[in-house]
């Protein structure tokens, strides 16, 4: 017997079904594929697998243990959202042309992107609460530098002898443990110096690996930071602070002590080219003197910074070494003074 709900619903025809699902089966891979191939073009990683509407943390330095970049596609799998922490970035993904969407589709990305958003915010300040607590742990464990310990005589290998006149923010872990792809290869000294974001909070610390005979120890990665307890834009370790309103930057502590040393100009680290690109003086600087390091990246890096600090109305000087694939550290420990001349604006 036909049942009358039959009669007036006839059963959908089972080829027509199967070619449906599997017409959304192929939406749903394209989708995958071209959303992970932006999340790779704009970070240079992306997850293995993306699950549609689950929040997905993954490396974006090629470290494995990194959890920076994340990544989040809308459970219809029309759109998406990614970036990295360490970065500052956020992008948005859509499989449609957004010139296209209806009104209600662009109604219910924005929905998703807004839920996405609060989302990925809520677990990052709890992963920043924690990594805070850590970084006060292990800051607490460090010393100030004595003569003859590994911090010590590794500077005074680099060229800095002189003990009193190092920044006190440099300090000395005695034995750190060092850890490399989820796996801990021991327990070694260490040079220890905070980062610190604009708003004065120490945001990492970095580290420096060393021998107990203050040698750079023999480590896959000599010098690392810790995960971030906040962003990184505009951080820097404050080796020293500015003087009649100037400051210096560059990217590495020993670099930043050498351009300090050799040109009376105090200096701090941005830790990276992308550092120095983003760098954010304090308040009250007039003058910014960059001392890049001779090679493409610490030149565009520089120029970024040179640009913005020109446009806030400062003086600013670039200099740069004259010899290719050299920092001022390397001028330095040639003993030949940082003079402040050249590219002045």
């Amino acid at each position: 017997m036909v049942s009358r709900w039959a009669l007036w619903h006839p059963l959908p025809d089972p080829a027509a079904v199967a070619a449906f699902l599997d017409q959304v089966g192929v939406r749903m891979r394209e989708s995958l594929q071209d959303f992970g191939e932006a999340i790779r073009a704009a970070l240079g990683n992306s997850p293995n697998t993306i699950e549609p509407g689950r929040l997905h943390r993954f490396p974006t330095n090629g470290r494995r243990g990194d959890t920076s970049g994340w990544c989040k596609l809308f459970p219809d799998a029309r759109g998406g959202v990614f970036g990295c922490h360490r970065q500052g970035m956020n992008e948005t993904w859509t499989a449609a042309d957004p010139q296209r969407m209806s009104l209600a589709e662009r109604a219910a990305l924005a929905r998703h992107i807004e839920a996405a958003t609060r989302e990925r915010a809520a677990v990052q300040r709890d992963a920043w609460v924690i990594q805070a607590r850590r970084i006060g742990e292990l800051w607490g464990q460090c010393v100030p530098l004595t003569e003859g310990d590994p911090a010590a005589l590794y500077l005074t290998r680099r060229g800095f002898p002189e003990l009193q006149a190092l920044p006190t923010c440099v300090r000395l872990h005695r034995s750190l443990t060092y850890w490399h792809e989820g796996r801990e290869l021991g327990c070694l000294p260490a040079m220890v110096a905070p980062l610190t974001a604009p708003d004065d909070r120490t945001v990492a610390l970095h580290r420096t690996y060393l021998t107990p005979e203050g040698r750079k120890a023999d480590v896959p990665t000599v010098k690392k930071l810790t995960a971030a307890s906040g962003p990184l834009a505009g951080a820097s370790v404050r080796l020293y602070s500015p003087r009649r309103g100037t400051i210096g930057v560059c990217e590495g502590i020993e670099t930043a002590l050498a351009a300090s040393m050799g040109s009376g100009v105090p200096t701090v680290a941005a830790y990276c080219a992308n550092g120095v690109a983003s760098y954010f003086w304090p308040a009250g600087v007039q003058s910014l003197v960059i001392f890049a390091d001779a090679d493409k990246a610490g030149r565009e890096a520089a120029d970024k910074l040179r640009v913005r600090a020109l446009s806030a109305g400062l003086r600013v000087n670039l200099m740069i070494p004259t010899e290719a694939g050299t920092d001022w550290c390397d001028v330095w420990a040639q003993r030949s003074a940082v003079e402040i001349e050249g590219d002045a604006a």
